[in-house]
C-alpha cells in the first residue's frame, strides 16, 4: 500500500479447559471458549525513518459460563526517526481495553471479568560514538480500572487501582570486543495513584529504581545474549508500607545447537504492587525456558517451562495466614503446521499450577488449543 506493506489475518482458536476458574479442588469446572482475533498491521518501507502500527482483537465466548466472555483491544505505534549516522530518536504509543484474568490472585475478582484501560507513549533518543553507546528514554503508562460486580452482587470499588507510573531511564554500553559488550542501566520511576488511601486506608504512592549491569556476548554464532546483575528498590509515602529492595540475576540467552534448534532462556526480576491489606508489594523473579525445532520445512515444534516466584513484602502484625509467597509453575508443547503462505494450523498443550502459603488457595489447570491462523 504505497510506503507500507500491510499484512491483515485473523486467527480463529478454540481453547478447552479443565479448570475454567482456576479454582481450588473445590469447585472445578471445565468449558470450551472460542476465540476470534482478527489483526492488522502496517510497517514502512522508507529507505530511512520507520513506523510500524497494529491493530487487534481478541473476541472470546464460552460455551457453558457466558457471563465470563469478553473482548480484549490493542493498538500500538512505533518508530524511529533517523537524525544522523550514529543517532536516532524512536517513539512510540499505544492503548489497550483488556480483562484480568482469574488466575490473578492479588485482587478482587468479580463475576464478570474486571475490565481496565491502558495507555502508554515512551520517546527515546540513542547515539554511537565508536565503541561508547549512550541512550535514554522517557515513559509514561496510565491503568484505569472499572468497577465490578462480586459472586454476592456486591460492588467492587476499583478506583483505587488507577494510576500514573511515570519512568525515565539512562543506558550506556561499550564495545570492548568484536564479539562482547559491557553495559548498565538505570531506571528511575514514580508511582501516583488516582486516590490517596486505597480500599485499606494505605497510600501507596511511592518511587522505585532499577539497576542493571552486565555484557552482551556472541560466541560462535551458536550461543547469544545477555547475562546481568540486577538491583531493585521501591519505597512508599505511607511510612506504613515496608520498602522492597532485592538483588537479582538476569539473563536474555539464544543457544542455536543446530541450525534447525534453538533455545532461548530468560530470568527477569521487578517489584509489584498489590492490593493485599497485610503487604506493601512483592518482587517477582521469572525464569524461562523455550525451546523451538524444525522438523520440516513446513512443520515446526515448540516446547517451554516458566516458573514464577513472588515474594511478598509483609507489614508489621501480619496475620500468620497472610499471602506471604506464591510459586506459578508453567509448562506446554506445541505444533505448528504451516500449510502455504497464508494458512497455518496449531495445536498446543499447556498446563499451569499455583502453589502458596494461602490455605486452599491453590490451583491447577490443564488447556488445550485449536488454532487457525489465515494471514494475506
Amino acid at each position: 500500500a504505497g510506503s507500507f506493506m500491510l499484512h491483515p489475518g485473523v486467527q480463529l482458536a478454540v481453547q478447552w479447559t479443565d479448570n475454567a476458574f482456576y479454582a481450588t479442588e473445590e469447585g472445578i469446572e471445565s468449558d470450551t471458549i472460542y476465540h476470534i482475533r482478527p489483526y492488522i498491521t502496517a510497517q514502512s518501507t522508507w529507505s530511512r525513518h520507520s513506523l510500524n502500527l497494529s491493530l487487534a482483537a481478541d473476541i472470546a465466548r464460552y460455551d457453558k459460563y457466558g457471563f465470563r466472555d469478553y473482548e480484549d483491544y490493542f493498538l500500538t505505534l512505533s518508530g524511529r526517526v533517523d537524525v544522523h549516522n550514529r543517532s536516532y530518536l524512536s517513539y512510540g504509543a499505544n492503548y489497550m481495553n483488556l480483562h484480568e484474568g482469574l488466575n490473578n490472585r492479588d485482587s478482587e475478582q468479580g463475576f464478570e471479568p474486571t475490565r481496565y484501560d491502558m495507555y502508554g507513549a515512551n520517546l527515546g533518543y540513542d547515539h554511537s560514538f565508536n565503541r561508547l553507546s549512550l541512550g535514554g528514554s522517557v515513559a509514561w503508562t496510565r491503568l484505569d480500572f472499572d468497577d465490578a460486580y462480586s459472586f454476592f452482587d456486591d460492588v467492587i470499588d476499583n478506583q483505587d487501582r488507577d494510576q500514573d507510573r511515570f519512568s525515565y531511564t539512562m543506558r550506556a554500553d561499550y564495545q570492548f570486543r568484536s564479539d562482547m559488550q559491557v553495559f548498565a542501566s538505570y531506571q528511575g520511576y514514580s508511582v501516583e495513584y488516582d486516590e490517596q488511601f486505597d480500599r485499606n486506608g494505605y497510600s501507596r504512592d511511592g518511587d522505585g529504581y532499577t539497576l542493571n549491569a552486565g555484557v552482551n556476548f556472541m560466541m560462535t554464532g551458536k550461543l547469544n545474549g545477555n547475562l546481568f546483575a540486577s538491583y531493585n528498590e521501591r519505597s512508599y509515602d505511607d511510612p506504613r508500607l515496608e520498602a522492597i529492595s532485592g538483588w537479582a540475576g538476569g539473563a536474555g540467552l539464544q543457544w542455536n545447537p543446530t541450525y534447525l534448534t534453538s533455545v532461548y532462556g530468560t530470568i527477569t526480576s521487578s517489584i509489584e504492587d498489590t492490593t493485599s491489606h497485610f503487604a506493601s508489594g512483592y518482587f517477582r523473579t521469572v525464569y524461562t525456558v523455550r525451546v523451538d525445532h524444525e522438523l520440516k520445512r513446513f512443520l515446526q515444534l515448540n516446547a517451554f517451562v516458566s516458573y514464577s516466584d513472588n515474594d511478598y513484602q509483609l507489614l508489621a502484625g501480619a496475620p500468620e495466614g497472610a499471602r506471604a509467597w506464591d510459586e506459578i509453575f508453567r509448562a506446554g508443547i506445541g505444533l505448528n503446521w504451516f500449510i502455504n503462505r497464508h494458512f497455518r494450523l496449531s495445536a498446543s498443550y499447556d498446563y499451569e499450577k499455583l502453589k502458596t502459603n494461602v490455605a486452599n488457595d491453590g490451583y491447577e489447570t490443564n488447556r488445550i488449543w485449536l488454532v487457525l491462523g489465515y494471514e494475506y
